[in-house]
């Protein structure tokens, strides 16, 4: 099967069109038929190769929200149709105790979306049934894309230290991740406070959800809040 995408023939290239056959499905894969694909920093990390071990043609795109068209001889909960997410892993030992504990994103094994993959900026994607991540039909699929990335990111820890609708909980920072915890904590019912450095940023934060906005610059306010958080997300670098 054909795949046409965009690709980055050389570092730090502009995006091309660029066509590869996908070959034969595996058991356990799916193939999805791009809705849409988010931008994220990651993928400018990559097709400039700030990392160094990028290879290329580079097809980049990993907040992925399409539809299954395919699925392999063993896939068993995923179906032709669905609406899946893809991130930035995109397959899994499926054997190992971090696979069995649920905890699959730790797989020493796990398959990344980028380096030797081509990914989402494209019309058509494979990946292994398990990273497909189901959507529900009432997630718009033009803005989902980015819980696939910024989303998964923020969404582990309130997960990881079990945030309750009785946690008084603090963001720091109101950017790509800081705007989801935002709304993250506020849809579980927490007292959602928002840390930031201006007025005019608390104000987009209350739009989002947060019940109050701490200014980070103001040492008297900082001080009076010491200790009253049951959890701290920090979203700055």
């Amino acid at each position: 099967m054909k795949v046409k995408a965009y690709a980055a023939k050389n570092e730090k290239g502009l995006l091309e069109p660029y066509e590869y056959e996908l070959g034969e499905i595996g058991p356990d894969d799916v193939d999805i038929e791009i809705e849409n694909c988010g931008l994220c920093y990651s993928d400018v990390h990559y097709i400039d190769n700030d990392f160094s071990n990028n290879e290329y043609p580079f097809v980049p795109g990993h907040e992925i929200i399409g539809k299954i068209t395919a699925i392999g001889s063993q896939v068993k909960d995923r179906h032709v149709g669905q609406r899946v997410g893809v991130g930035f892993q995109a397959g899994y030992c499926k054997t190992c105790e971090c696979c069995y504990n649920g905890d699959h994103n730790l797989c020493e094994d796990r398959v990344g979306v980028f380096v030797g993959r081509n990914r989402g900026f494209a019309d058509k994607v494979r990946v292994q049934d398990i990273s497909a991540i189901p959507i529900p039909d009432a997630l718009d699929p033009r803005t989902a894309g980015p819980l696939m990335c910024g989303g998964i990111t923020v969404i582990n820890p309130f997960v990881q230290y079990a945030v309750k609708p009785t946690d008084s909980v603090a963001i720091f920072g109101i950017g790509g991740l800081g705007h989801m915890g935002v709304k993250f904590a506020h849809a579980m019912g927490a007292h959602t406070v928002m840390i930031t450095t201006t007025p005019e940023k608390g104000n987009d934060a209350k739009s989002l959800g947060a019940d109050e906005v701490l200014i980070s610059t103001d040492a008297d306010a900082m001080a009076k809040e010491a200790g009253e958080f049951d959890f701290i997300l920090n979203t700055i670098p």
